[in-house]
């Protein structure tokens, strides 16, 4: 699993139903979205609960990693999961055409098989990790080589739930009307951190980034319409990442 205190960069997250939603969804005032890369890190086959010298060793070698994949330029954003569960974190990789294949490779957690990474093309605001760059840019000049400060949230992921429907039928097209309503009251209250769009037709229909602990993130899911009427199925997870990769926090 991931260290907190070595990750060195941070993440993000999601909301939506289908592909005419994304471009209202995503709204971040007059700042156009970009397409990231989400990579969901997972327990792999050969995952193991012990903790052992090689465990270690794979272990560093996937922080080495991640340093590697942020000093390219292609990592914005990662950061662990909290608790022994199935998902361990995950990675967010910039717009444009980076081998990301090659630089996963180089990553011995997932070359043994003790975690995979499924990846989703994911429309989100811009800048992420950026204002964590600058700082980062700032101490090095200065000689400083402080640990990261770490922040946590709410991370939410919806689901198809077992009453999915996308169909543009009046009634699917108001309860999506509702279910943004919501997000936008969560956005209004402070409550809602970040937010954005994962695309194609797969379980993932998009994330949510909430202050607070999971137990508050969960009150503020169930009382999306959407999630009651069972078109979505919410999976809430605690979420760690650097100060500085979500802009403003």
């Amino acid at each position: 699993m991931f260290r907190r205190t070595c990750f060195g960069i941070g993440l993000l997250l999601l909301v939506t139903a289908t592909p005419a939603m994304t471009e209202l969804t995503v709204r971040s005032g007059d700042r156009a979205p970009v397409r990231y890369q989400l990579g969901l890190l997972e327990r792999g086959p050969s995952w193991t609960p012990e903790r052992t010298p090689h465990t270690d060793s794979i272990q560093a070698g996937h922080m080495a990693n991640i340093g590697r994949m942020a000093k390219h330029g292609a990592l914005v954003a990662a950061g662990p999961f909290e608790r022994d569960g199935e998902f361990r974190g995950i990675f967010v990789f910039r717009p444009g055409d980076d081998p990301i294949d090659s630089l996963l490779a180089g990553d011995p957690a997932l070359a043994s098989g003790r975690l995979e990474c499924r990846r989703f093309p994911w429309v989100a605001p811009p800048g992420l990790g950026d204002e964590y760059r600058r700082r980062a840019q700032v101490q090095q000049r200065q000689g400083q080589g402080m640990p990261d400060s770490m922040v946590s949230f709410g991370w939410v992921m919806l689901e198809r739930g077992p009453r999915y429907d996308s169909s543009p039928t009046p009634a699917v097209k108001k309860l999506l009307a509702e279910h943004q309503a919501h997000i936008e009251k969560l956005r209004a209250s402070g409550q809602l951190v970040f937010t954005g769009a994962i695309e194609g037709a797969g379980e993932l229909r998009s994330v949510l980034v909430l202050r607070g602990d999971s137990a508050e993130a969960a009150e503020a899911v169930a009382d999306d319409p959407a999630v009651r009427a069972g078109n979505f199925a919410p999976r809430i997870l605690r979420w760690w990442t650097a100060w500085g990769t979500i802009p403003g926090h």
